[in-house]
């Protein structure tokens, strides 16, 4: 590998939502962006707001580039929005991959290649367009940004902004803070908190407001010795994108 899972670099390796599955772990590659990720923490989809854009040409059935106009203030930086997607409405719902792009100033018109031709309906002038991000093109400490986030991996430790990371989306992971089980141990699903820590909820206490994470693998019954670990120790099973 050109980069390992506990590596840093701070030039693209890869691209931007890589997937690399060993074991029974699963990582995407993404870009520590705006603010340090934590470790012990997941690091949340930082990338907003999302390009909401007209076509300025239209893209007949079978063709596999759209023209927009940008609407980010900084403009587009080239490739900005590969491996992000393109959604539109046309009685259906449709959403193609973006492959590349040039750079484009705010208020000029953009080329998007597509991964996947038009189909079903072409696309006129002035239909509207949304461009999303990279799912991991902009991840960091959620927290900062307030409520309102999504968590989408697990970074092996503390990571500074710019850095190219492995961040793990699936599988047996250790990092998080031991949450205290008190005499409880069947509460085994875990959450994302705001910051994007783990907790636990019992039935009733208001779990469907929060992200899942995943839940503990270890058994643990109740142990004054267990609960008192807080190292970082416990594996759980991180269930994100397998």
């Amino acid at each position: 590998m050109k980069q390992g899972i506990f590596e840093l670099s701070s030039t693209p390796q890869y691209d931007i939502g890589k997937r690399y599955a060993i074991d029974e772990r699963v990582f995407r590659y993404g870009k520590i962006y705006g603010v340090d990720a934590l470790g012990g923490r997941a690091v949340a989809n930082l990338a907003t707001p999302e390009e909401v854009t007209t076509a300025t040409v239209a893209s007949a059935i079978g063709a596999i580039t759209v023209t927009i106009t940008v609407v980010a203030a900084a403009g587009l930086a080239a490739n900005e929005l590969k491996g992000g997607y393109l959604c539109y409405k046309k009685t259906r719902y449709y959403r193609h991959r973006i492959k590349s792009h040039p750079a484009a100033a705010n208020g000029a018109t953009c080329v998007l290649t597509l991964e996947t031709a038009i189909v079903g309906h072409a696309v006129a002038i002035g239909d509207t367009l949304i461009a999303h991000y990279n799912t991991w093109a902009r991840v960091g400490f959620g927290a900062t940004y307030g409520s309102g986030v999504s968590f989408v991996g697990w970074p092996f430790g503390d990571i500074a902004v710019d850095q190219y990371t492995w961040l793990q989306t699936w599988g047996p992971v250790n990092g998080a803070p031991a949450i205290f089980f008190g005499d409880n141990p069947n509460l085994r699903a875990v959450w994302f908190a705001s910051d994007g820590s783990l907790t636990t909820f019992a039935v009733g206490q208001g779990v469907e407001s929060y992200q899942p994470a995943g839940f503990w693998l270890p058994c643990n019954w109740y142990s004054a010795a267990l609960n008192a670990m807080e190292d970082g120790g416990h594996l759980f099973c991180l269930q994100i994108a397998p």
